[in-house]
């Protein structure tokens, strides 16, 4: 039997196998054999060196085994442990390797190869006990891992905030409606718009300076403080004496908040804007009470705010325009102009919109409708409530040089209903060409000047030409940076500028980006438009429920 050629050590870790001379082998023997002998021996759990064992039993065949005697063919191992650190030094995973018969792993061993690894920091001690009670029960060879440390990342310090300490009319005019009749409470309004001399308009937080992080190995991590920033000033309003993280009224009046600052204007309150008042220009901000009616003109310096509704006027403003209620127009035959018209160097905000021209710098918002209006806006244009399931443009048009953002766009059997995303993209696209073909050019300029033979040159025309390849060399360098910018400017608003509908596209909607246009003809669900440089694409959207 080939068991009496496999010798286990008196302490039982090895077994070698042995043949004595002039001792005849049996020739059939095979690789499951030498393991029933192992088991037969008390050495099945050992670890097995097959190539070994491959060698024995092809020299028997051979007849010839004289170079293997002696030769190692198991042994018993005990359980292994390995921990790989992550470079960062911030987390550490232990791998444990079930014993071949050997010593199971032990409290000791996983303390020594920590501190072999110098890991002080962030231990888990519950990972780690779960590692050694799973490791006694492991099969010969089998691997367990765990996360057994993990450092402290460091926290950046925030940057400085400001916080407004009045209210944003704004926010009043996007809310849903919550009142069972539809209407909307203004008596406390002028409050909301006015403040008086010494009002605090403004905190600012400041910037924190973070909090270090440390390694497993415990190695400091600096963190990054938040960045300081003061605040702006602007006209009507100043840093209190008393605090210098508050920011006050110099003024009454109305206040236009600004993301680091307010503009505090003067007032002009009226009631209504009608035959009686007259048209109405003040240097400063208006609030009517009610109405602008039919046919009046209104403009202001600062920003104009109207309690109720603005209906067939004309109302222009360098601030922002906000009317609570609605903006109304009277219908006009095709080709004609729309006599209710509002044009601002701010925003617009109201409910609903109606047969009005409405132009502005910033964004314009609308919370309900914009029904058979255009719509003109450098930034972005928003038909849509808070809730983000109510709003809707049906008729007229929709032109920005931003993104278009609605609930519904267009109305079932409605009428045609025009919208312009990204209005700027050619202004854009021609920049880019227009420093590309700079930048050609002053290349190409570089190449003819490389071409002269300076040595060939008078001095002082060689010291002209190679000023003149310095100074291209520099405003290319300079051009080069400028159309980086611009490219990656192009490629955001490319990205960001597009129609979003958050519950239906009708048919008859005639969406345009560039000169690209795409006409529905079916309803789509919520869908992302975009446009790819080349091509229109509607993208179906998932709308998460607020």
């Amino acid at each position: 039997m080939i068991e009496q050629f496999l010798i286990l050590s008196d302490d039982k870790y090895t077994v070698h196998f042995v043949v004595s001379e002039n001792i005849e082998l049996p020739h059939l023997i095979e690789v499951h054999h030498i393991h029933q002998a192992l088991k037969k021996i008390g050495a099945e759990k050992h670890y097995l060196f097959d190539n070994e064992i491959e060698k024995i039993v092809t020299s028997i065949k051979k007849g010839s085994v004289s170079e293997l005697n002696g030769i190692l063919i198991s042994q018993r191992l005990d359980a292994q442990l390995s921990i790989d650190m992550q470079e960062d030094e911030m987390t550490a995973t232990m791998t444990v390797t079930g014993a071949y018969g050997g010593i199971p792993l032990r409290g000791p061993l996983i303390i020594d190869a920590l501190t072999n690894k110098h890991i002080l920091k962030g231990i888990n001690k519950d990972n780690l006990k779960n590692l050694l009670l799973k490791s006694q029960v492991l099969k010969p060879g089998e691997t367990i891992s765990n996360i057994i440390a993990v450092g402290q990342a460091p926290i950046a310090g925030q940057d400085a905030q400001f916080k407004s300490l009045v209210p944003n009319i704004l926010e009043r005019v996007l809310q849903p409606q919550e009142m069972d009749d539809g209407h909307v409470d203004m008596r406390d309004l002028g409050e909301v718009i006015s403040v008086k001399k010494n009002t605090p308009l403004m905190e600012k937080i400041p910037a924190t300076p973070g909090t270090n992080g440390l390694t497993i190995t415990g190695k400091s991590i600096i963190a990054a403080s938040g960045i300081d920033s003061d605040f702006q000033l602007y006209p009507g309003s100043s840093i209190s004496s008393s605090d210098s993280n508050i920011l006050i009224a110099d003024i009454d009046g109305s206040p236009l908040i600004h993301s680091s600052g307010v503009t505090v204007d003067n007032l002009l309150t009226l009631k209504n804007v009608n035959a009686t008042s007259g048209h109405v220009s003040f240097n400063g901000s208006i609030f009517v009470q009610e109405n602008i009616e039919p046919g009046m003109k209104v403009s202001a310096e600062g920003n104009i705010t109207v309690g109720g509704f603005i209906e067939n006027a004309e109302v222009n403003a360098k601030g922002d325009v906000t009317v609570m209620n609605g903006i109304i127009g009277r219908p006009v035959a095709d080709g004609e102009a729309l006599i209710c018209r509002i044009t601002t160097e701010g925003r617009v905000t109201t409910k609903l919109a109606q047969n009005a021209h409405i132009m502005a710098h910033n964004d314009i918002h609308i919370a309900l409708h914009s029904n058979h209006c255009e719509l003109e806006s450098l930034s972005s244009i928003f038909v849509i409530d808070k809730s983000e399931k109510h709003g809707t443009i049906s008729g007229g048009s929709a032109t920005a040089n931003g993104l278009i953002k609605t609930a519904n766009l267009g109305i079932e059997g409605g009428a045609y209903t025009k919208v312009h995303a990204f209005h700027d993209f050619s202004n854009q696209k021609e920049t880019l060409h227009s420093l590309q073909k700079h930048c050609d050019d002053i290349n190409a300029q570089i190449i003819k000047i490389e071409q002269i033979n300076i040595e060939r040159q008078s001095p002082e025309l060689a010291e002209k030409i190679l000023r003149s390849k310095e100074k291209s060399n520099q405003d290319l360098s300079t051009l080069r940076a400028t159309l980086k910018k611009e490219q990656i400017t192009f490629n955001f608003n490319l990205k960001q500028n597009h129609v979003f509908v958050t519950n239906k596209i009708f048919p008859r909607v005639d969406i345009q980006f560039n000169t690209e246009h795409l006409v529905t003809k079916r309803e789509y669900s919520p869908s992302k438009v975009f446009y790819s440089g080349y091509e229109i694409d509607i993208e179906p959207v998932m709308i998460k429920k607020k």
